[in-house]
């Protein structure tokens, strides 16, 4: 079974910057083929082609800015909808729009208000950013990254394409956060371990050492999780781990 990275997410939203969207139901695919202001993309094209339909009926012709967002997560998905769906909180109807997926990820607990207890949230990447306020949610987007009190954001329907904005943390037009089901924040990293398994409890420990330079195995398809370590073994993964720690390599 496929499973859902926020980071696959962030990179199929990437990958999209610059789409513009079209006239009419022609040049879907082309990135800025017969562009206009009809509110035709292959967004929710694909999202009506899905099976099941993503959702209830048909969205070319609207607004496409959530449709764009959970194209994405469609797409990370392997275009399985229905886990996409449940990835979403999509309850029912399958409606398209702002206010709807609000309500979702405030049903499933997963939301959080731009500003709670006088303390500015800070979402992560993957999380979907809505803007308005809570009687008129007025448009969403794709969070890319945080860095310095600036939230950076891919959103489709903006200016009629996709687009990366930013805005300061605490601009008050930002109503609040959504942060979909994933799976995790990015894909574990494939050991060449063959009795590493991915379920191990200690397969996330051994993935960071492998990353990290730390430990490289007793062979290259071999872990040994069971062996015993030598003195030298031991002092050497210290130096390596110190090593990685001052950014030495």
């Amino acid at each position: 079974m496929s499973k859902i990275y926020a980071a696959d997410v962030v990179n199929i939203a990437a990958e999209e910057v610059g789409y513009i969207e079209k006239a009419t139901n022609k040049d879907l695919d082309r990135y800025t083929g017969n562009p206009g202001t009809g509110n035709w993309t292959k967004y929710a094209r694909d999202l009506w082609a899905a099976n099941p339909h993503f959702y209830q009926g048909p969205k070319n012709g609207y607004d496409w800015c959530a449709v764009f967002f959970d194209w994405c997560v469609y797409m990370a998905a392997d275009m399985d909808s229905r886990m996409a769906q449940d990835a979403l909180y999509y309850t029912g109807p399958y409606g398209a729009g702002c206010g709807p997926s609000v309500a979702y990820y405030q049903a499933a607990g997963a939301w959080n208000d731009r500003v709670y207890n006088n303390r500015l949230f800070v979402p992560k990447p993957g999380d979907q950013i809505f803007f308005g306020s809570a009687s008129s949610v007025q448009h969403t987007g794709l969070v890319e990254r945080v860095e310095d009190g600036v939230v950076y954001t891919i959103e489709g329907n903006s200016d009629n394409m996709v687009r990366r904005r930013s805005y300061a943390l605490n601009n008050s037009y930002i109503l609040g956060y959504g942060r979909p089901k994933y799976d995790g924040d990015s894909k574990p990293t494939e050991l060449p371990f063959v009795d590493v398994p991915d379920d191990a409890w200690y397969h996330d420990a051994v993935a960071w050492a492998y990353e990290n330079g730390i430990t490289a195995g007793t062979d290259p398809t071999h872990f040994s999780p069971y062996e015993n370590c030598t003195r030298a073994q031991v002092v050497q993964m210290l130096y390596k781990l110190n090593l990685s720690l001052e950014g030495g390599g």
